[in-house]
C-alpha cells in the first residue's frame, strides 16, 4: 500500500516499501501527527510582527499617540530597569544643562557638545551643495535634526518609544548646546574648531556660523534672544521627553506588579 500523503516538514511522499510505522516520514523521520501539532501550538503562542500588518485605526492624532505609548504585554524586568537607569540619568545630566546660564562657556565644554560636533560638522558638508547661507546653518540644523529623525525610527520603525524619548532629550540637549553660538554671532568671542594659528583666529568673521547667518538677514542685534529662545526651547524638549519616559516606564511598573 502507497501512502499518497505528502510529509508536512519534507514534502516526501513514502512508497510502500518504505513504510516502517504509520504515520512516519520515512526521508526525514518525523511523525505527522506530532509535527502538525507543534506547529499548531507555535502559531497559537507567537505573533510575528509583519510589514504589511495593519495599524491601528483612527485619525492620525490617535495613531500617533497609540505609537507613542506602545509597550509589549509582557514586560521584561531587565529592560525596565536598565530603561529607568538610562532616565535617572538623563534627569541628573539634563538638570545640570538647564541649570547653567545661556551662555555658560561650560555647556560647549561638556561630553555632548563633543559627541554633536562631528555631526554639526557633516551637516555643513550636506548642505554645502545648497548655497553658502544654507551652508553655515546646515550644521547647527542637522545637529538638532538628527535626533529627531533617529526618534522617528525608533518610534515607527522599531515599536521602542521609550527610546524615541531619549533621542527627543538629546534634541533638547543640542539646543542648549548652540545656544551660547547664537548668542555669540556679534561678539565672536568664542574659540571656533581648526583655530590653531593667529591667522586663522582673524578670519574668525569668515567662519563663525550663526554671524554668517543673521548678518545677511539683519538679525544680527537679535544674537542673545535667539539663544535665550533656543535655550529655553531645548529646556522644554527635555521636559517633555522626561514626561514621556517617565509615562512609559509608570505603564512598566505596574505591569511588572501583576506578574
Amino acid at each position: 500500500m502507497v501512502n499518497a500523503e505528502p510529509c508536512p516538514k519534507c514534502g516526501h511522499i513514502a512508497r510502500a516499501e518504505e513504510l516502517r510505522h504509520p504515520g512516519e516520514c520515512p526521508a526525514c523521520g518525523v511523525y505527522y501527527d506530532k509535527y502538525r501539532g507543534h506547529q499548531a501550538r507555535f502559531a497559537d503562542t507567537t505573533r510575528i510582527a509583519s510589514a504589511i500588518e495593519p495599524g491601528p485605526a483612527g485619525t492620525l492624532l490617535e495613531r500617533l499617540r497609540a505609537a507613542m505609548l506602545y509597550l509589549p504585554e509582557r514586560t521584561d524586568p531587565l529592560v525596565f530597569y536598565g530603561g529607568a537607569l538610562v532616565y535617572a540619568a538623563s534627569i541628573l545630566w539634563g538638570l545640570w544643562f538647564i541649570l547653567q546660564p545661556w551662555n555658560a562657556f561650560a555647556i560647549g565644554e561638556s561630553f555632548l557638545h563633543r559627541c554633536n560636533l562631528p555631526f554639526h560638522e557633516f551637516g555643513h558638508v550636506l548642505f554645502r551643495p545648497f548655497g553658502s547661507w544654507l551652508m553655515f546653518l546646515g550644521g547647527s540644523l542637522f545637529q538638532c535634526l538628527l535626533p529627531l529623525l533617529l526618534a522617528g525610527y525608533f518610534l515607527f520603525r522599531q515599536q521602542q518609544p521609550f527610546s524615541a524619548s531619549i533621542c527627543l532629550w538629546w534634541c533638547g540637549q543640542n539646543f542648549i548646546d548652540i545656544a551660547p553660538y547664537i548668542g555669540d554671532a556679534q561678539a565672536m568671542a568664542l574659540p571656533l574648531t581648526g583655530e590653531w594659528s593667529d591667522d586663522t583666529v582673524a578670519l574668525r568673521a569668515f567662519r563663525h556660523d550663526w554671524h554668517n547667518i543673521l548678518e545677511p538677514i539683519g538679525m544680527l542685534a537679535y544674537d542673545h534672544a535667539l539663544g535665550k529662545l533656543a535655550k529655553g526651547w531645548g529646556s522644554v524638549l527635555m521636559m517633555l521627553a522626561w514626561g514621556w519616559g517617565g509615562l512609559l516606564l509608570n505603564i512598566q511598573r505596574r505591569r511588572l506588579r501583576h506578574i
